[in-house]
């Protein structure tokens, strides 16, 4: 039988950064405000009162709370200000472009978003594009670099090689690549809470040197907690995929889980609120045109049951997005390979970049929804998707899965989260017009939208959260959206089934 969760001071973790490093607890900081033990070894406490004797010692009446409180509050509001500029680059300036050089406007006009529907000039634009990322990469010696999973994980970010994810990443979704925004947001995010750390340890005298380490930390969790909370359609979200990721195993598998203490926790939980707050006041997230009000209304109780159907199905579907990015991956990998052994490594960056962005040009042109992050285009797909066809909307699934591939494996700088909650988003619109089994846009977009990255992401209340706050969906929403999230990652990864074949295309 599974034990329950152990809250720590701070995980100890393995990740592939570094596997000696040792990510003990937050000396300084959590240790002296976590769960506190008395000279016997015991618990501090209300004696026989369970509720009282598992609290932890008091964390928030010291000037070491204060001094972390005011830094991730200054933090919140530099990412939160800076995450406008930066949606703005590769929101408003990136499809104002794709408009200029097309017919019509992108992607607000519906008649863009039909199939052959791009523009001619977008194939060379988005190829020269994402060629220049490749120079960027090369002069900048970026080659490999951290996902935010494992910068959460590690409790570490680079604040010279999060500079240089953040420019290359912006470049490459202004280019047009399917790519996530996330992952240069989150990335600068835990490099600028690295520097800010680093200066208030410093600033701080002897007393706050001995908890620098453990600010560190604090402070890159803080700064990629802030991204989240800057993009996504709650704070609570940004806080949930944040604490979902930084669950760490105790043992092979996975019965027992390790995550930070409520120290660590609250102050995720304001700089994600004030990251949000400071976004807000700038410019609000915009919503998905779905009338959530009506939700709770068409609630019946057999959406549940049908939720488990929705959840095969989207574990289906992504495991048809797993294998095409796993045959691209493959076909670069050889490519880079070659061109590596006969030209060097930055005539291989440059050369997948460049293939990777002509690939995303074509189909850009032939599916224009392929382009993009995928986060820009819910609105405009969720408005126009009645007029799209089947066909339409299936070859928009396929391109973008493709188009993110190429990204992916070429090396432009981006992120997996919104492009796949994208493709998600669109087969959930394909299947509500299954006949037959009472399924409506309302219903199959919400769970099969998050259940296709949750058959793989581990992250299943992330998954939960994001609609509901997303759409504004009602209480009752909550049921089948779980179930579908539940069910699609128990068929994939609950199976062994993603594991299997992982090792076979590992092998292969």
């Amino acid at each position: 039988m599974d034990r329950p969760i152990i809250e720590r001071p701070m995980s100890n973790l393995d990740f592939p950064v570094s596997r000696e490093v040792s990510l003990g607890s937050m000396v300084g900081l959590e240790a002296e405000a976590g769960l506190a033990t008395d000279e016997h070894g015991h618990q501090n406490g209300g004696g026989g009162n369970p509720i009282l004797a598992g609290m932890e010692a008091p964390w928030a009446n010291d000037r070491f709370f204060l001094a972390d409180s005011a830094g991730l509050a200054l933090l919140a509001t530099l990412i939160g200000y800076g995450s406008y500029w930066y949606n703005y680059v590769i929101g408003d300036m990136l499809e104002d472009w794709l408009s200029r050089t097309g017919e019509r406007k992108y992607p607000s006009d519906i008649e863009s978003l039909h199939l052959m529907g791009g523009a001619p000039l977008w194939i060379p634009l988005v190829w020269a594009g994402c060629t220049a990322v490749g120079v960027m990469k090369v002069l900048l010696r970026l080659d490999q670099y951290p996902s935010f999973l494992t910068e959460i994980r590690a409790e570490h970010a680079d604040p010279k090689e999060s500079a240089k994810v953040v420019v290359c990443c912006l470049a490459s979704l202004y280019s047009g690549a399917a790519l996530g925004p996330e992952a240069g947001l989150a990335s600068g995010g835990g490099g600028l809470g690295t520097v800010l750390a680093e200066l208030i340890s410093k600033l701080g005298g002897a007393s706050f040197q001995r908890g620098a380490e453990a600010r560190r930390r604090l402070f890159v969790l803080g700064g990629i907690t802030a991204a989240f909370g800057s993009i996504m359609p709650a704070p609570w979200v940004a806080l949930m995929i944040c604490m979902e990721c930084a669950f760490a195993k105790r043992d092979e598998d996975g019965k027992e889980m390790i995550i930070w203490g409520r120290r660590t926790l609250f102050l995720l939980g304001f700089t994600a609120s004030w990251a949000f707050v400071v976004r807000y006041a700038v410019e609000p997230i915009p919503e998905l045109p779905l009338s959530g009000s009506k939700f709770d209304e068409r609630y019946d109780n057999w959406m549940p049951v049908k939720a488990i159907l929705l959840g095969a199905i989207a574990a289906f579907s992504a495991l048809v997005y797993f294998v095409i990015t796993a045959v691209i991956k493959v076909a670069f990998a050889k490519i880079g390979r070659v061109i590596e052994a006969r030209l060097g490594v930055s005539a291989r960056i440059i050369a997948l970049c460049s293939l990777a962005g002509l690939i995303t040009g074509v189909l850009g042109y032939c599916v224009p929804l392929s382009l993009t992050d995928g986060k820009a285009a819910m609105a405009p797909t969720a408005l126009h998707a009645p007029g799209l066809s089947s066909v339409n909307l299936l070859c928009i699934a396929l391109a973008k899965t493709a188009c993110f591939g190429a990204a992916a494996a070429g090396g432009l700088v981006g992120g997996p989260f919104f492009p796949v909650l994208y493709i998600g988003m669109v087969v959930g619109e394909l299947v509500s017009r299954i006949q037959g089994l009472g399924f409506f846009p309302a219903f199959t977009v919400p769970v099969v939208m998050v259940a296709m990255p949750g058959a793989v992401f581990p992250i299943p209340f992330t998954m939960v959260a994001f609609p509901l706050s997303m759409l504004k969906l009602g209480p009752l929403w909550c049921v089948p959206v779980l179930v579908g999230v539940l069910t699609s990652y128990t068929l994939l990864v609950g199976t062994g089934f993603v594991r299997k074949l992982a090792g076979g295309a590992g092998r292969g």
